[in-house]
């Protein structure tokens, strides 16, 4: 039998059995917190690929989720105000204004209004969080029909760039 060296037979067994208990940590983590989601990947022995798969395919099943049921928060939070508006106006008060300005409202904004389409679908899940930036690209651009798709787009790209950061570091 011929003698291997402990890093060559890591790397077989890397090959032949694959980690399911952290792949499966990797996606419910990408769900949650897009942006950490592959750090632990180098300390749970996956693949470069296992790993940017599991955090791409977590990512994605939160996209999908927040960017198709945003719709039905949004015409429940419609309903709600409009209900709280006639109420108020019923009663002879005034209305409560629910168009404050806020720092992250703002931040939204300037993002729009500085990258556009492209920089809302391709980062917005990265630099919020997914369901956030799903959310926010439904808001702006769900009338789109390429809009989920420039999501999933870029979250495979980032997703990528942060399976090689957590492996170049590690």
């Amino acid at each position: 039998m011929p003698v291997t060296l402990l890093s060559e037979q890591k790397f077989k067994n890397r090959q032949q059995h694959m980690n399911w208990v952290g792949f499966w940590s990797i996606y419910g983590l990408a769900t949650i917190k897009f942006m950490v989601s592959t750090l632990p990947g180098p300390g749970l022995q996956l693949a470069f690929y296992h790993t940017w798969l599991a955090s791409f395919l977590g990512a994605a099943t939160a996209a999908a989720f927040f960017y198709y049921g945003s719709e039905v928060v949004m015409q429940i939070s419609h309903r709600r105000r409009a209900t709280k508006r006639a109420a108020a106006l019923a009663a002879g008060k005034e209305p409560i204004n629910h168009y404050k300005v806020t720092r992250t409202k703002k931040l939204i904004i300037k993002i729009k209004w500085r990258f556009g389409f492209y920089g809302i679908t391709l980062f917005g899940p990265l630099l919020f969080s997914v369901p956030i930036g799903s959310y926010v690209v439904a808001k702006f651009y769900g009338k789109f029909p390429s809009a989920f798709v420039y999501v999933l787009i870029g979250l495979a790209g980032n997703a990528f760039l942060l399976t090689f950061l957590s492996y170049a570091v590690f």
